[in-house]
């Protein structure tokens, strides 16, 4: 059985240092989108990300938006796995730094757009106790590895500490670019593509891992295994020596049985002349050095104790075996119990191509905004500086760590494909609503199965919002907004590296248009998740399954500035 005391990460990571969007997909793309959660209709700059269809009605000229978020989020994570210290983990996730960059050239019926944002990712989680992945199979020690411990003297085990860290960074940067043309005053269309470069980095520790005694005595656990290894071994070469020995005296009762004298006791071979007395005295002590009683002994004929002689050997063959195998195990365990960590970097790269329409409608009034992504085929490739990519079984008769992360090798890290629907309609002279609709096809990623091949996705991960925009004054517009984000993952995707929850988030700002040619925007916006409880077990020796719970909870809040300039 692999004993995967670490598991670091999964091949989706970017889901779980994401912020805004599916699973992931980033949507918090803009300060206009911190203020209103909704863009799909837009037709100013930041259309160039969510509407690109409708740069078609921007004005002719140079137009550019520069933004960034600040964004902080906690992770709780809570373990009912009896065998913890302590069961609950809480993770800080920020981003300090999560731009968006866009600009258009519009002349006429044509815009040509740029556009650069951490289409994924965009954050660094820390975990400064490890996760329950981690320390689970840690605390598993103490049930699994009591009763070798009680029968090698030590006493049971009671408890057990470990020094455990985790911190994990994932971004997804993208480079878009398109062209939009106007087929009339009404209808417009955009096709381009993103290009898309991903960098995971992984960094944590196990180590000072201990197990204490009921006697109190704390003993570490890696030179503790290698010492428990040592005595089983040599229980293992003494059994292999008794077998030798029972099977030699086996042997040496062949003659006797071969010369008619089967049937006699020691005695009795004796009194025949058969053997003298100090064969004799070498094959009753050979059978009391086995454990046989005396008694017995002296009743048995040679047939009876040649008999005896081959069933210990067997028996002690056996036992020499089972013991030099659990002298390989605890082998192993001292092996990856000792201090380890992981320096993990994760590359890769992949093409999105976009297409999008919009239809301006009742004299500007009503505007539609339509934009599809398709599926990003992306795989990343694991960079591992000096063999830290963390052991998770050992192969003692060959000499070979399995690593769980391996220098070279690759995991899928598809984007799936998105559809996103967006409508505005000025209800008034001073007020706008703007509602939106967004689906991630995450069923087709090469992510969307388990290794089981099971099915981790049961629908499609959809997102609905409306935004209200207030124009105070001329130059002065106030804004707040709602989205309702429901992922549709089963149970199989949950676990606390790469869990994903229905969220509600409410976002609220405002736009001073300073003059013709600049617009400050500032908003912000509050994620709350709905907390989910799964049900786990976990295999402690290969054969006892501990059933527990865990619950996984988030809290985002964002700040955000941009500016927009047209010339």
């Amino acid at each position: 059985m692999k004993r995967k005391l670490l598991i670091f990460v999964s091949l989706i990571m970017a889901a779980q240092l994401g912020f805004a969007g599916g699973l992931v997909t980033n949507t918090n793309q803009s300060t206009a989108w911190t203020r209103m959660l909704v863009r799909d209709a837009s037709t100013s700059i930041d259309a160039v990300f969510y509407n690109p269809a409708g740069l078609a009605m921007l004005s002719d000229g140079f137009h550019m938006s520069l933004n960034n978020q600040a964004l902080f989020q906690t992770q709780t994570i809570t373990s009912t796995y009896p065998y913890l210290n302590n069961g609950e983990y809480t993770g800080d996730v920020s981003a300090v730094l999560f731009p968006g960059v866009y600009a258009a050239w519009k002349k006429g019926r044509v815009a040509v757009s740029f556009g650069f944002n951490p289409i994924g990712g965009g954050g660094g989680a820390t975990f400064s106790r490890g996760l329950p992945s981690m320390e689970t199979p840690v605390s598993s020690l103490v049930p699994a590895l009591s009763p070798a411990f009680e029968q090698l003297g030590y006493g049971s085990l009671t408890g057990y500490n470990v020094n455990l860290f985790f911190r994990g960074s994932s971004v997804y940067f993208g480079l878009q670019g398109g062209l939009t043309f106007a087929i009339n005053d009404h209808i417009s269309l955009y096709a381009g593509a993103r290009y898309v470069m991903a960098k995971n980095t992984y960094n944590g520790y196990m180590k000072d891992i201990t197990v204490t005694t009921e006697s109190g005595l704390e003993l570490p656990a890696s030179e503790t295994m290698n010492g428990i290894s040592g005595q089983m071994e040599a229980f293992s070469q003494q059994a292999a020596e008794g077998s030798v020995m029972a099977n030699g005296g086996g042997n040496a009762m062949q003659p006797i049985i071969d010369g008619g004298g089967g049937g006699y006791t020691f005695a009795q071979l004796e009194g025949a002349g058969i053997i003298d007395a100090t064969q004799r005295a070498q094959m009753e002590g050979g059978l009391m050095a086995l454990g046989v009683p005396a008694d017995e002994i002296g009743a048995m004929t040679a047939e009876q104790a040649q008999g005896t002689y081959f069933t210990y050997g067997t028996a002690l063959e056996a036992q020499s075996q089972e013991l030099h195998g659990r002298s390989l195990t605890f082998t192993s365990l001292g092996f990856i119990l000792a201090d380890q960590d992981a320096d993990v970097t994760q590359t890769g790269n992949g093409v999105t191509p976009i297409v999008g329409a919009n239809f301006n409608l009742l004299n500007n009034k009503l505007n539609i905004g339509l934009k599809y992504e398709f599926h990003t085929k992306m795989d990343l490739t694991n960079s591992v500086v000096d063999n830290k990519g963390f052991v998770v079984d050992y192969d003692p008769v060959n000499n070979e760590a399995e690593y769980m992360f391996v220098d070279g090798e690759t995991v899928n890290a598809d984007i799936p494909a998105m559809l996103s629907v967006g409508v505005s309609y000025q209800l008034a002279k001073p007020l706008s609503v703007q509602v939106g609709y967004h689906t991630y096809f995450d069923s087709k990623a090469g992510w969307a199965t388990n290794d089981d091949g099971n099915s981790v996705i049961d629908k499609n991960f959809s997102e609905y919002a409306i935004g209200l925009e207030y124009q105070v004054t001329d130059n002065f517009l106030l804004s707040g907004g709602y989205l309702r984000a429901i992922t549709g993952v089963n149970d199989l995707y949950q676990d606390d590296l790469s869990f994903s929850l229905t969220t509600n988030t409410f976002g609220g700002g405002a736009a001073f248009i300073i003059n013709d040619h600049l617009t400050l925007q500032l908003g912000g916006f509050f994620t709350q998740y709905d907390e989910q409880t799964i049900d786990k077990s976990y295999l402690i020796g290969g054969e006892t399954e501990v059933p527990y719970q865990e619950t996984y909870d988030k809290e985002t809040f964002a700040v955000s500035v941009g500016v927009d300039f047209k010339f």
